[in-house]
């Protein structure tokens, strides 16, 4: 009788353990994966594909995709496409982005850079 309630006590502890230990990683794990990202809205993505991937794009250049890869955008964790997004109306809006190297074609107008900061201004709030 003694080693029965020694095997029952033993198997609460480690029931109890259990669900003391799995539960806060469980909880950390289902934190991360409802994590959602931010999608590139239709607008947005016209002006990048124009002045912005060919370069910075799966396939363009290696140095420009390694700074920004459009075709990871949706891999970015949440706080990465933020910071992405502010540097990228920085860069249109000091003119440093698309180089001149570019060609003229490729520069954003006034408006579709007002388009991009827009929406990264939107992705801070």
């Amino acid at each position: 009788m003694k080693k029965l309630h020694f095997v029952l006590l033993a198997m609460f502890v480690v029931s109890v353990s259990a669900i003391v230990f799995i539960s806060p990683l469980k909880a950390v794990s289902q934190k991360k994966t409802n994590q959602t990202v931010y999608s590139i809205p239709d607008n947005v993505s016209q002006v990048l594909q124009h002045s912005c991937t060919s370069c910075h794009n799966t396939g363009g250049n290696g140095m420009a995709a390694s700074v920004w890869n459009y075709s990871s955008w949706d891999k970015y964790p949440v706080k990465k496409q933020t910071k992405k997004a502010s540097a990228m109306c920085k860069a249109v809006t000091n003119g440093s982005m698309p180089p001149a190297s570019a060609g003229k074609d490729k520069r954003p107008t006034e408006a579709q850079k007002n388009i991009i900061c827009s929406w990264a201004t939107g992705l801070n709030k």
